[in-house]
């Protein structure tokens, strides 16, 4: 459909009369203008009723003296919409109200025009969805019959009664004719009396016929050319089957539109998510390439043989281990200044550069010779030379095997055998001696370390439903994930089964270690989808000691870490607990904040707060999301982000959810005695979902506050949707029968599927801020919320954007066709008296 405004097609031959003038005076114009309704305006020209033929149909039907002013059978309050309303919007408007019409108005409410059913199919755009549709697919098989003796005010009362535009004329099984409220409405203009006429008088013998598997588009182009707004369809008799008017046609044009529109949103829907398939194939291959570097480098380091990468023109290394330069006593820094007669104690300078060319030449060199260390003492080495080339210069591998070390040399080859080899992660014994070194060194350099213990909860479930294979493969998927948060430095090791420990080296603050390992509990908490197909997740838990404050050892540390690992797991699992011998304190901090939990709902601490939703055409603020706050009189103002999830914990949040949604609806019902007309969106967690009565808990506020239930509307996420679902599904058709509006919060980052979106009778898609963040400058995100707002609108709900803080954001949605937005481009979140000052 064409995204045009009505102001581009609003006709320009406007009728309008006062109301003061006559029945006649409205029937003479509308017949001499061949119009079918009249708009009736102040004296500021703004509409204040409408005469329409169906309302002729009635001063036929009821012989009203055509003198009487037009007050007294207009309909007030006409419908009216301004012209700066797009093309399908309008049409969706009128389809909804059952018109033929729409009024439409300027920015002031003054009159403009009317645009009919006949401007939109003109303007519709969509001809060609027309030639797949038949006559026989949007045809009426009920028209109106009346026979060629019915008196004229009958027809026009049966017409008026069922609401039609027309009557089909038999005689016998044969269409004669139609007659039209337009026919009516001229006929008493012009004669002024209908009680004995018969209809045979004004019978409309100038019709077409057409047959029900004509194309439904060849049927638009005959109406269009023989300007006429009805077809009679008839069989090869030519007898009655049924009828198409100019209604029909626009409705199943608009039908085939959004069976286009479904089209296309499936197509997007598979790009999306092609993309997203690639992306996390990306993400996969680097964080495997980072894995492997992660493991070249550190069998690299641990190699007990220097390996060095020697450019064959300058005779300098590039690149190499550990061993290379601390056999000869030197540092990374001076190594690196070296060249290969700096420290080979046999070869004179053109002599080794004889050999550079040589080994260029063979490919390779084997050798013995004397290396001279940074003190002079003279080492006996065996060298091992393979000549390369990269980017087109000469380059040669060499490694050197202290000879005096053979034995030292088979000690360091068993620490290749101190990584696990399933996940390819360090092992417990490695680990062990990584975090006895990392003690040593921070004894020296008086810094702090952490050990990170994680427990995989419901491993054994894995094992027991899919198979120890399966359980091998999660592991090495966990080891991955593990590896891709770490930091250069740190090292993270399998202790068995599905344990797994980190060693972070200089911790400035104690609490790094825990927002690590929250982030760490975060990523392993993600899905995991196994190469069988299964979708598994699986959480953890993890026990965090430090050093020097929980031990002084490796072994006293793994011990610690042990038992804070335990209260971790004992404390519900898939959280993080620091080591402390402090365990009755721990516990009263514990029962201390849950009682100034229930004392503030007690005193009365918690205040809710209102960020507005505007309305994206007019910029009208139409709604708001309430938001809790707790104003503590200890510490302030706490965000709900800081006890929600405590008040989860100890269970409270039913409590609080509860006197949020009342005290909402109390607000809204003074915003609405002033004259505000919002929606009022209250959260519902998932808490909520499984263990309150919903239903109830909204019967109870609405009856309370006297706040209507079509003002308020709830906001669920996709996670709390899933959770007992076939409960949830009848839960939400109770709460929708009462007429409360139904929204989808952070859409996008859950489930996000359609099947789920059919069975659920939702509103509102709110599309989750993160995918609002980087448009107009982010392809991806773009595409996303132009598929999310593509998918809400065919399915006929409103999409509302959340977290717009740009003037391009909300031109992009804008422009893509999102209803509403949220965000501090408008306000931030404020209190009732601060958000009524914007309501003006």
């Amino acid at each position: 459909m064409k995204l045009i405004t009505l102001k581009s097609i609003v006709s320009d031959q406007v009728l309008s009369l006062r109301a003061t003038q006559t029945i006649s005076n409205a029937l003479e114009m509308m017949s001499e203008r061949s119009f079918s309704s009249v708009i009736i305006v102040d004296d500021d020209i703004r509409p204040i009723g409408i005469f329409t033929e169906r309302d002729a149909l009635r001063v036929v039907a009821d012989s009203i003296n055509l003198e009487k002013p037009l007050s007294e059978v207009m309909t007030l309050e006409p419908f009216c919409v301004e012209e700066s309303v797009y093309l399908h919007d309008a049409y969706t408007i009128m389809e909804e109200k059952g018109y033929r019409h729409l009024v439409v108005v300027d920015g002031q409410k003054c009159f403009v025009g009317v645009v009919s059913e006949g401007d939109f199919l003109r303007h519709i755009g969509f001809e060609e969805l027309g030639k797949f549709k038949l006559v026989a697919d949007a045809m009426s098989g009920s028209p109106l019959i009346v026979s060629l003796e019915s008196p004229l005010f009958e027809v026009a009362a049966l017409m008026h009664e069922r609401k039609c535009d027309y009557a089909v004329v038999l005689r016998g099984a044969q269409p004669v004719g139609l007659v039209t409220e337009r026919d009516i409405a001229h006929w008493y203009a012009l004669k002024g009396n209908s009680n004995d006429i018969k209809i045979e008088k004004l019978l409309l013998r100038n019709v077409h016929f057409i047959q029900k598997g004509t194309p439904l588009q060849e049927a638009a182009i005959r109406m269009e050319e023989h300007g006429v707004h009805q077809l009679i369809v008839v069989d090869e008799g030519e007898n009655l089957v049924g009828l198409l008017s100019r209604h029909d046609v626009l409705h199943a044009i608009n039908g085939a539109y959004f069976e286009f529109l479904l089209r296309v949103i499936d197509q997007k829907n598979e790009t999306i998510a092609k993309i997203g398939e690639r992306k996390n194939e990306l993400k996969a291959e680097k964080i495997s390439s980072e894995q492997n570097a992660l493991k070249l480098r550190t069998l690299f380091e641990a190699l007990p043989d220097g390996v060095v990468l020697i450019d064959s023109v300058t005779m300098r290394a590039v690149e190499f281990n550990r061993a290379a330069y601390e056999h000869l006593g030197y540092t990374s820094d001076e190594f690196s200044e070296l060249t290969i007669s700096d420290y080979e104690a046999i070869e004179f300078p053109h002599e080794t550069r004889r050999r550079i060319e040589s080994i260029i030449q063979n490919g390779r060199d084997c050798f013995e010779t004397k290396h001279k260390a940074k003190n002079g003492e003279l080492l006996d080495v065996l060298v091992n030379v393979v000549a390369i080339r990269f980017l087109n210069h000469p380059y040669m591998m060499a490694v050197y095997c202290d000879i005096s070390e053979r034995k030292k040399h088979e000690e360091q080859l068993e620490i290749l055998a101190n990584f696990d080899p399933l996940t390819g992660l360090a092992n417990r014994g490695l680990l062990h001696a990584h975090l006895q070194n990392s003690i040593d060194k921070a004894n020296r350099n008086k810094t702090q370390i952490a050990l990170l213990m994680f427990d995989l909860d419901r491993f054994k479930d894995i094992n027991d439903s899919y198979g120890h294979s399966a359980g091998d493969e999660l592991l090495q998927m966990v080891s991955k994930r593990f590896s891709s948060r770490l930091r250069e430095g740190d090292l993270i090791g399998r202790l068995g089964g599905d344990e797994f420990a980190v060693v972070v080296e200089t911790i400035t603050h104690s609490e790094d270690a825990g927002h690590l390992a929250q982030e760490m509990l975060g990523t392993l908490a993600e899905a995991y989808r196994l190469s069988g197909g299964a979708l598994i997740h699986v959480g953890a838990s993890a026990g965090i000691v430090l050093f020097p404050d929980h031990g002084a050892d490796a072994a006293m540390l793994f011990q610690h870490g042990d038992a804070a690992l335990y209260k971790a797991k004992a404390e519900g699992r898939g959280v993080y607990h620091y080591y402390t011998d402090e365990l009755t304190d721990s516990a009263r901090r514990r029962i201390e904040c849950e009682t100034r939990l229930r004392r503030a709902i007690l005193n009365q601490e918690f205040e809710v707060y209102y960020q507005p939703q505007v309305h994206m055409q007019t910029g009208r603020i139409v709604g708001a999301e309430a938001l809790i706050r707790w104003n503590c009189p200890m510490r302030g103002l706490v965000m709900p982000s800081e006890f929600i999830h405590v008040a989860e914990e100890i269970g409270l949040i039913g409590e609080i959810g509860e006197w949020v949604l009342s005290e909402t609806c109390r607000q809204g019902k003074i915003w609405l005695d002033k004259g505000h007309r919002l929606t009022l969106a209250v959260n519902v967690s998932a808490h909520q979902v499984r263990h309150q009565n919903i239903l109830l808990m909204v019967e109870t506020a609405l009856k309370k506050s006297g706040y209507p239930a079509d003002r308020l509307e709830l906001e669920l996420t996709e996670s709390a949707l899933m959770q007992r679902e076939e409960e949830t599904v009848t839960m939400l058709h109770s709460l929708r029968a009462h007429g409360i509006r139904l929204a989808i919060d952070d859409f996008g980052t859950g489930y996000s599927s359609l099947s789920y979106l059919k069975r659920f009778p939702i509103d509102v898609l709110k599309i989750d801020k993160s995918f609002v963040d980087d448009i107009p400058y982010e392809r991806d995100d773009m595409a996303i919320v132009t598929a999310i707002i593509a998918m809400g609108q065919a399915l006929g709900f409103q999409v509302l954007a959340e977290g717009t803080e740009r003037v391009e954001q909300i031109d992009f949605l804008r422009e893509k066709g999102c209803t509403m937005y949220q965000g501090y481009f408008k306000s931030p979140p404020v209190k009732a008296e601060e958000f009524e000052k914007l309501l003006g």
